[in-house]
């Protein structure tokens, strides 16, 4: 049997998770974004397995899951707005053409626009291709010394995060695009935390999205 479709209020949840990128308590949907999410939504939402739900000081908190971030990035795509969305859905999803648009056209991934307004991102001015190319492998190798510097030996996992905090003075694109192509080397691999819970808002923000996919740590062989 197919899954229920999505309705528009479950939608637009999803969609104000991508923005807040990070938790986001189910009274703030409401308070501040008038959004009422009733529970019969939230456990269809649960049940697809595009948010996580957690009970915080007696507050219940949402978080958008990896899936949940790749619907997001297929309705961007699709263009749709849902059945009975009204005005007001037909011009948000107008919106997402747009930006599905500039990502395509900016070869950008959903986590590097969201994430390009966190507190830990460096907004640089543009440069040329030809500029990004040369750089490419000085911030390869970068990457990679402060891999060797965190890892207590090769192959074990390092956080993002803290592998950020070593190349902080490089600009986020550079690094964001030297470990993509860094994952499709021999040897190297990124991956995503599987405990999302777990997961704080400096772990969150130092993610890597490849696939649409929300990477948060990387293992490295000896080079």
């Amino acid at each position: 049997m197919p899954d229920k479709p999505l309705t528009t209020v479950e939608t637009a949840v999803l969609f104000i998770l991508l923005a807040e990128a990070g938790p986001v308590p189910n009274a703030v949907l409401a308070r501040e974004h008038g959004c009422y999410l009733k529970r019969e939504q939230r456990d269809h939402l649960v049940s697809l397995k595009l948010v996580e739900v957690e009970r915080n000081s007696g507050r219940l908190v949402l978080t958008l899951s990896d899936k949940g971030w790749a619907h997001c990035r297929a309705e961007l795509a699709s263009g749709s707005a849902p059945a009975r969305s009204g005005a007001a859905g037909g011009a948000l999803f107008a919106v997402l053409r747009r930006w599905d648009r500039y990502l395509t056209a900016r070869q950008l991934s959903l986590g590097d626009f969201v994430n390009c307004g966190s507190d830990r991102t460096v907004v640089e001015p543009p440069v040329g291709e030809q500029e990004v190319q040369e750089r490419g492998p000085q911030v390869e190798e970068r990457v990679r010394a402060a891999y060797e510097m965190i890892a207590p030996k090769a192959g074990e996992l390092v956080s993002l995060a803290d592998l950020r905090d070593v190349v902080g003075d490089l600009i986020r694109a550079d690094v964001d695009a030297a470990l993509r192509r860094l994952h499709r080397k021999p040897g190297v691999t990124l991956v995503p935390e599987a405990n999302q819970k777990t997961l704080d808002r400096r772990s969150r923000d130092a993610a890597v999205v490849i696939g649409d996919q929300p990477k948060h740590a990387i293992a490295m062989q000896v080079s």
